[in-house]
């Protein structure tokens, strides 16, 4: 059996408006992420979801509760690609990571990129600039990456591409993965637990296991299999949540 390789106990985060309110974002969260465990967390927008994910990265402070991760090297990937832009490829994956270049250039074809390690990312796509942020990660050798809703403004074939590469190198590297997102489709093609999320204020309301094969191809997403496990959400919010006020990508 898996070992936790990250634990979540009764988080709570709150704070002040300009008015004056207090404002709860997230209420009594708990959850554990696995090792070698792909792990999606599903909410709508406005949820909280960027600054749970940012909490669990150390990158923001709970107002409650506790985070166990027995010192793990914890890797975030923000929702808006990050890259220097005075640095090519190779030395934006290569930035402060302790590999040496034959390995950094194993990271570099992992990615997609070879052939582009004297390209610099100015005026490159958001796929491309994501490419770069993944294998930066990667060329750190992370025992948790925290990927926050990176997709949503690439074209559908783009970010189909960027699904098999990132569901690939899961498979390959067994890194394990926290990916948040407000996109059904997404979380269930890429994970192999979802947590699904409500907002007013956050709190997960269900955790769900996807039986999907380990290799995934992309006519999964037109399978009897898939829309079945899509309704199953659906039904969830629907009853849960009055899922007519929360907005979901597809």
């Amino acid at each position: 059996m898996s070992e936790n390789i990250l634990k979540v106990e009764n988080l709570s985060k709150e704070y002040t408006d300009q008015v004056g309110y207090i404002i709860h974002l997230l209420e009594n969260i708990s959850f554990s992420i696995n090792e070698k465990e792909f792990v999606s967390i599903l909410a709508p927008q406005c949820s909280g979801k960027t600054s749970l994910l940012k909490i669990i990265a150390g990158l923001e402070k709970p107002s409650t509760g506790k985070i166990f991760s027995e010192n793990k090297k914890i890797f975030f990937i923000p929702s808006k690609p990050s890259s220097f832009p005075w640095l090519n490829v190779f030395d934006n994956i290569s930035f402060n990571s302790k590999m040496n270049e034959k390995e950094i250039s194993e990271i570099i074809k992992l990615v997609g990129l070879t052939g582009y390690e004297d390209h610099f990312p100015h005026k490159k796509s958001e796929g491309f600039r994501f490419r770069i942020s993944l294998g930066r990660a990667l060329a750190n050798n992370p025992d948790l990456l925290i990927i926050d809703e990176p997709f949503n403004n690439l074209y559908d074939k783009t970010r189909e591409e960027i699904y098999l590469l990132l569901r690939n190198i899961f498979n390959l590297k067994k890194i394990s993965i926290v990916f948040g997102t407000t996109n059904i489709t997404e979380a269930i093609f890429l994970s192999d637990k979802i947590y699904l999320m409500k907002k007013n204020p956050g709190e997960i309301i269900e955790k769900l296991k996807v039986d999907l094969l380990e290799k995934r191809e992309l006519s999964l997403l037109e399978s009897d299999q898939f829309q079945s496990s899509r309704n199953q959400i659906e039904d969830i919010f629907k009853n849960k949540l009055e899922s007519k006020l929360y907005h979901f990508s597809v």
